[in-house]
């Protein structure tokens, strides 16, 4: 039995013996009704501990990059947002729900120790409460989300496919919500296996959930064609393209604060798009991925049931060019933020 099968029976055995405090309008009857349900059906919590980076405001006065208004002319002219193709779908697994073999084809990333360890695992399996009618979004990345809510567990999977009865993968990853949001190196120093900054794909997603309340609670996820190589913390790699004139990922970006509801209305930026534009003024975005376009990224229209609330164009009218870049948190010190 590999080290990515032990992992997947033992999380299995926990997932079955607990259940999580109740939360929003989702009742325990509602759900165990249900195997698996969808992120967005009444789970508003935050992910990841409060004092993770991405969770925590800007603040009144951020340090600036003196060379912010060069580096946000490189980003492009026009904020996208969409949820049909080239994002995550996410899936919540009930206590009774089963757990199916996941076949990896490359790697798998496994944290343990509270966030503290990682190991990265060339092929294998893992055994993961993925449903049957699970579908990765559209887009040759093919990537899915599965959470547990009761133990807090997250597996991600680039290029998940089903062929019969079998689910394989090229890449996978088992983090935890619980944590820091900033997976650790393993001890050769490689990174986790996952989009391009080696971070979990909930960082940063914008969920229906809290487009429906009219509040997002921290920093969004950003993508854009040319990251630098570099990155910076709270990204743990790049797939970035780009020069040393860049943006490494990792950087955070924060829309202009003194820009208010009345200025931005007068551009088009109403309901979804000031909830997302008010994020993006107390907790910024993080740059995490190479893209084709620039893009802050909402969940997958397969499971967030969208039905036309956003599309590709509702972030549009945030201009790019009242971007400005802030320093990033500092990495702690000490193990308590389960950080590298």
């Amino acid at each position: 039995m590999t080290g990515a099968q032990t992992l997947g029976r033992a999380v299995a055995a926990l997932a079955l013996t607990l259940w999580p405090l109740a939360s929003g309008c989702a009742s325990k009857d509602d759900v165990e009704r249900t195997q698996v349900s969808h992120a967005g059906d009444g789970a508003c919590d935050r992910p990841y501990a409060d004092s993770s980076p991405w969770n925590a405001p800007i603040g009144a006065a951020p340090a600036v990059d003196p060379r912010s208004d060069e580096r946000v002319r490189t980003l492009g002219e026009e904020l996208t947002s969409d949820p049909t193709q080239y994002t995550y779908p996410v899936y919540r697994a009930g206590p009774s729900a089963s757990f199916e073999s996941v076949a990896i084809e490359g790697w798998l990333s496994d944290v343990r120790a509270g966030g503290r360890r990682l190991v990265n695992v060339s092929g294998g399996s893992v055994d993961v409460p993925v449903p049957q009618e699970a579908r990765a979004a559209a887009g040759s990345d093919g990537q899915l989300i599965v959470l547990d809510p009761a133990t807090g567990d997250e597996w991600g999977f680039w290029q998940l496919r089903r062929d019969g009865d079998r689910w394989s993968a090229t890449n996978g990853y088992h983090y935890n919500t619980r944590w820091s949001g900033v997976p650790p190196l393993s001890d050769g120093d490689s990174a986790f296996v996952s989009r391009g900054a080696g971070v979990p794909y909930l960082a940063g997603l914008v969920r229906p959930c809290e487009i429906e309340r009219g509040r997002i609670d921290h920093a969004l996820a950003f993508a854009y064609d040319s990251p630098s190589r570099a990155h910076v913390y709270p990204a743990t790699k790049s797939d970035g393209n780009g020069n040393r004139d860049d943006l490494p990922e990792g950087a955070r970006l924060q829309l202009d604060p003194s820009l208010d509801a009345a200025a931005l209305g007068d551009g088009g930026c109403r309901g979804p798009c000031l909830t997302i534009a008010r994020a993006l003024q107390r907790y910024g975005m993080y740059v995490v991925d190479n893209s084709g376009r620039p893009k802050v990224m909402l969940e997958y229209e397969g499971t967030a049931d969208w039905n036309g609330l956003v599309d590709e164009r509702t972030a549009a009218p945030i201009p790019l060019r009242s971007f400005r870049v802030v320093e990033p948190p500092a990495p702690p010190t000490d193990a308590a933020g389960a950080a590298p």
